[in-house]
């Protein structure tokens, strides 16, 4: 079993655009569409970090479980309310 310093090595190798849990994201695989991170799953096997979505909009169809290299963060709208500008 790796040790948790391996894990969080592994965790950023396979995260390459950052994405937390909490984050608003633009999912892009063969749809795109916007969420929010719930959780992330590390995936030893498949050398692969999952992100579990809550979807910003309700519509069927749309995957609640991506790979996390798929998620690019999101900024909104009105990027100067949480900028402080």
């Amino acid at each position: 079993m790796p040790s948790n310093r391996e894990i969080e090595k592994l965790f950023d190798q396979w995260n390459p655009n950052g994405i937390r849990a909490g984050d608003r994201v633009q999912v892009s695989n063969s749809q795109k569409y916007q969420a929010r991170v719930v959780g992330l799953d590390l995936d030893m096997k498949n050398k692969k970090v999952y992100a579990n979505l809550r979807l910003a909009e309700n519509k069927k169809g749309y995957p609640i479980r991506v790979d996390v290299a798929d998620c690019y963060p999101f900024s909104g709208l009105y990027p100067s309310h949480h900028s402080g500008g």
